[in-house]
């Protein structure tokens, strides 16, 4: 009898985020995965659409509506009429364990009868408890209590980078946490001869502030050399911060050095090959950073800022800089007039990244759990 796995994630609107699952359906022929997704996804009151038809994915996805559109209150309706249905011995959700689903799923589970594993994002944790305030002490208590039950009914939580697992261990988990990167596919992201021949400094990501565009413009001012620029305009958060960088950059650049690429998830590795070195100026902690791995699968260099999982996955001094600090990242970018310099550090940080964030790393991880 084959083991039946539930998956539930709001990010299955994107093919990226299921393909493991679908390889590990592939790769094991003694379970089941059902995937669930919401019909309707808005996100910042944006629409998120759909990358890929149901009929091009190998494994079954079933659609519900969903109730609030923030994460932590993002629920599935129907859940429990599905679970009866289905019938999963194994519950995986991409949410945190203190959220509204999760505490649903694990009322459920003492009827149900499954496990309960949860893929977290949270790497703020230990953050909150440094900064308390008489008015945040109710929630705190509050999350405690639902930690204690929560932690109980969890079988083991993805953590995607050392920080997060540091969080969740801070919380008890310590013996429940795994790590588990978020795997590139090698069938897309792979290196090609189709450089430019000027070189090539590419950003792509979400257009927003915290996303720290402007420290890489300002750091783009002083670079010594000649050089092309792409920028990636298909997720653009906020229209006047675009504006106003676009501006910008049309002062240090002439429009024939200027690239805005609008594509999908799998036509941008297209350009990640093209690039010469890809920045990542985050002001803000990031979860993961995965187009740190895509870009340098493609055969791209990449720089960024030290918060978040940058560095961890990055693991180069001389390819990080401080945050906001645009001069220290131009002092970067300069070094790597030197080619014998650069050759280096690409072939350096691309053993790291194909051995350690492939999507065969992550599958690996959970043929062995499942």
């Amino acid at each position: 009898m084959k083991k039946k796995i539930l998956v539930i994630s709001h990010d299955f609107v994107k093919k990226v985020n299921i393909k493991v699952y679908e390889e590990l359906q592939k790769n094991k022929k003694n379970i089941k995965i059902l995937c669930l997704r919401p019909k309707k996804l808005y996100i910042n009151k944006k629409h998120i659409k759909s990358d890929f038809n149901q009929k091009d994915c190998n494994v079954k996805i079933l659609e519900t509506k969903i109730l609030f559109n923030n994460l932590r209150l993002l629920y599935f309706k129907n859940i429990s009429q599905i679970i009866k249905k289905f019938k999963p011995s194994e519950v995986i959700i991409h949410n945190d364990p203190i959220s509204l689903q999760v505490i649903i799923l694990a009322i459920l589970s003492f009827i149900n009868n499954y496990s309960i594993y949860c893929m977290s994002n949270e790497n703020k944790i230990i953050s909150y408890t440094k900064k308390l305030y008489i008015q945040k002490i109710p929630r705190i208590i509050l999350l405690l209590i639902l930690n204690f039950f929560v932690k109980y009914k969890i079988k083991n939580i993805f953590c995607i980078s050392k920080q997060i697992k540091k969080n969740y261990d801070f919380l008890g988990y310590k013996k429940k946490t795994i790590l588990m990167p978020l795997g590139y596919d090698k069938k897309i992201f792979k290196r090609k001869n189709n450089k430019n021949k000027i070189f090539t400094i590419s950003y792509f990501g979400r257009i927003s502030p915290e996303k720290g565009i402007h420290i890489l413009i300002k750091a783009l001012e002083k670079v010594e050399f000649k050089f092309n620029f792409f920028l990636d305009t298909g997720h653009i958060e906020d229209k006047n911060y675009f504006k106003e960088i676009l501006k910008k950059l049309k002062k240090i650049l002439p429009s024939s050095y200027i690239s805005l690429i609008n594509c999908n998830h799998f036509e941008i590795a297209n350009f990640m090959s093209k690039s010469d070195l890809v920045v990542l100026p985050s002001i803000y902690e990031e979860q993961y950073g995965r187009v740190i791995q895509e870009s340098v699968a493609c055969g791209s260099l990449v720089i960024g800022s030290r918060v978040g999982a940058i560095p961890e996955i990055i693991k180069d001094n001389d390819l990080l800089f401080e945050k906001n600090n645009y001069r220290q990242l131009a002092t970067k970018i300069n070094l790597l007039k030197n080619r014998n310099f650069y050759k280096n550090k690409i072939n350096k940080i691309y053993k790291i990244i194909t051995k350690e964030r492939s999507l065969d790393k992550q599958l690996y991880i959970l043929k062995n759990l499942f």
